[in-house]
């Protein structure tokens, strides 16, 4: 059937063909302007179509609305998977005798590596009860709500950082600092260039860790989801999920979160009929919170311009 172009800044794709009361419960995702989809069928009523497209690099089906589409002969874009293991992970590596701790403002591009810092490898562990236990020492060791590290000022906030300690303790990986163009022709030439800041490296914030998962987020074991039951559910194996958001306004900050395994005394928010309203997650942010479960603030169309689900996948 024909192909399709958003005509609009930003459309959202449905899990089915309506507009709930909240307006965002259905909301798959969102499809930045220009991006073609394949349409699958017309629907009933006849304003949405169901279609076919990429988020990212992940196929995805559901329905959009007519009005912000107009046909096109363009195709969908052939979409290349980076192979794991390709690139290197990047990481700022302390100085001689350099200690770089939690309740220090100094250093928040850099790894904790105080002693007694707790971590533990998630990514090599099928013990779902042990990895449950060691996720929740990891979020009591790094005390998000009283530590300086991620206490926000009235300039900024540190969400990024959070989630970068979050994962480096739990031995996943997202970056605090990426290879710049510079480094990937190194890596492009069978090297492993330092990371050495500002010449090799970049510090990433939310709204670029938005789009470092969707380019390179499978390299590194993260595979996308597109409902929070299907993340909760996953991470309540005993796994590690991120929920990740880019602003409209690239000036602004985006946002970031960890999700954690339901544990006895603390779930997620769920309605009368069990169903999942908002995942548990865990924030550094305008407030640290280290466990909350309240509504999905990364469907927020007047804030968020995309949002990405992401689960660690086993190794």
């Amino acid at each position: 059937m024909a192909n399709n172009y958003i005509t609009t800044d930003w459309l959202n794709l449905r899990s089915d063909p309506s507009i709930p009361a909240d307006k965002n419960s259905n909301v798959l995702g969102v499809l930045p302007p220009e991006t073609v989809v394949e349409k699958l069928s017309n629907q009933n009523p006849s304003h949405w179509f169901h279609v076919r497209t990429y988020l990212g690099k992940k196929e995805v089906r559901g329905f959009t609305s007519t009005n912000y589409l107009k046909e096109t002969q363009n195709v969908l874009p052939a979409v290349e998977s980076n192979k794991k293991g390709a690139i290197p992970e990047a990481h700022l590596i302390p100085g001689a005798g350099k200690v770089t701790r939690r309740n220090e403002i100094n250093g928040r591009a850099f790894p904790i590596n105080e002693p007694g810092v707790k971590k533990f490898s998630i990514a090599h562990s099928t013990n779902k009860e042990q990895n449950i236990r060691e996720i929740i020492e990891v979020l009591e060791w790094l005390d998000v709500e009283h530590s300086q590290r991620y206490a926000p000022t009235n300039a900024n906030t540190y969400c990024n950082i959070y989630a970068y300690d979050v994962a480096c303790c739990c031995g996943a990986y997202i970056p605090r600092v990426w290879w710049n163009e510079k480094a990937f022709e190194e890596i492009k030439k069978g090297n492993t260039p330092s990371p050495i800041y500002e010449k090799m490296v970049t510090e990433l914030n939310a709204n670029a860790l938005t789009d470092w998962f969707e380019n390179y987020g499978e390299s590194f074991h993260w595979k996308r989801v597109l409902d929070i039951e299907t993340l909760q559910q996953e991470v309540n194996t005993g796994r590690l999920g991120f929920i990740v958001a880019q602003r409209i306004n690239l000036n602004r900050s985006g946002h970031i979160v960890a999700v954690i395994p339901e544990i006895s005394d603390f779930g997620a928010n769920r309605d009368a009929d069990n169903k999942l309203i908002a995942p548990l997650q865990s924030q550094a942010g305008v407030v640290n919170r280290q466990l909350f479960s309240e509504n999905n603030w990364w469907v927020n169309p007047n804030k968020f311009r995309k949002f990405g689900l992401w689960v660690m996948e086993p190794q």
